[in-house]
């Protein structure tokens, strides 16, 4: 009888050198690394330490002759390789997976998600996100409902949601994050504003009212937050003419009166024609914000939601 990886196989002797070196704990660290393009974040993500996760990632780049991850101005960021490696071996993990479960995978039965989302993702992303889960699992039934990100630890603890997606200000350690992706922030102002044109100086930024989102004195937002950062870095402050329960609102607001929002740009470029707009870079350097999944150990483990969130993470990116 032949054995498995044969050398007469299809496969070179070189690719089976590197298989043998290569467990499913490695493969399912390429993808990790690869998604969150963080070595820190892929180890915390994994389970294991930082320097285990950078022996790891050393360990990888032998084995693909490639260096996976590279710097950028932006922070580390997955080659094309990488990409395409990440892609095939899901694809096999997901075939072992469903191997052991002893059963034709995560399709067979339906079950309730229950996500937990701020308002503009359920209207930019959650759509598309529900259209492909309920493509494979017909059955499934799918909850979404707003929730203010600070309580995300206490939601996922108190078992009130299987999944949350936003910006939270801080995740505790105790959570499995995931890196869905950045955005970049931009000004939006109406058409015909009777100054802001085609830039917005430093000046106007702080001299024109702002919309801003989060109510109460701890803002939900991390825009918000670190808009004003910036502004105090350099002893300036902005003037806060209305808070707004949802950034979908900013927009009709903004459109409608001279004040300024601070906007990601996907939902800017979705109402900039619908309410005449004008989109504008910042006059001054803002981070990139982190849209995130946060998910409690409970989960991290069961067949279905690991599924799940690989089918999030694939459709998102």
């Amino acid at each position: 009888m032949r054995r498995p990886f044969e050398k007469s196989d299809y496969m070179s002797a070189r690719i089976l050198t590197t298989i043998k070196r290569l467990d499913t704990h490695a493969l399912a660290c390429l993808c990790a690394l690869t998604e969150e393009a963080h070595v820190s974040r892929a180890a915390q993500r994994m389970g294991i330490g930082q320097p285990a996760m950078s022996e790891m990632l050393a360990r990888l780049r032998k084995a693909f002759n490639d260096p996976l991850l590279v710097r950028t101005r932006q922070g580390m960021a997955a080659t094309a390789r990488a990409l395409e490696a990440a892609e095939k071996t899901r694809q096999a993990l997901q075939l072992i997976s469903d191997a052991l479960a002893g059963h034709d995978g995560e399709k067979s039965a339906g079950f309730e998600l229950r996500i937990v989302a701020v308002n503009s993702l359920a209207f930019s992303l959650l759509p598309r996100i529900v259209r492909q889960l309920r493509n494979a699992i017909p059955n499934m039934q799918i909850s979404i409902r707003p929730g203010d990100v600070r309580r995300t630890r206490e939601m996922l603890e108190t078992d009130e949601c299987d999944l949350v997606i936003g910006y939270p200000p801080v995740v505790s350690g105790s959570l499995h994050v995931s890196t869905l992706y950045k955005y970049k922030l931009c000004c939006v102002v109406r058409q015909n504003h009777p100054e802001i044109v085609n830039s917005i100086s430093l000046k106007q930024f702080v001299s024109f009212p702002h919309v801003a989102f989060g109510s109460g004195v701890l803002p939900v937002s991390t825009i918000e937050s670190a808009v004003d950062k910036k502004l105090r870095q350099r002893r300036l402050e902005r003037v806060i003419a209305v808070r707004v329960p949802d950034l979908l609102i900013s927009p009709a607001v903004v459109a409608e009166t001279d004040c300024i929002a601070v906007l990601p740009e996907p939902i800017a470029h979705r109402f900039k024609d619908m309410l005449k707009l004008t989109i504008l870079p910042p006059p001054i350097p803002l981070p990139e914000p982190r849209m995130l999944m946060i998910w409690h150990q409970r989960s991290h483990r069961d067949s279905r939601h690991s599924w799940i969130r690989r089918e999030i993470r694939h459709l998102v990116s």
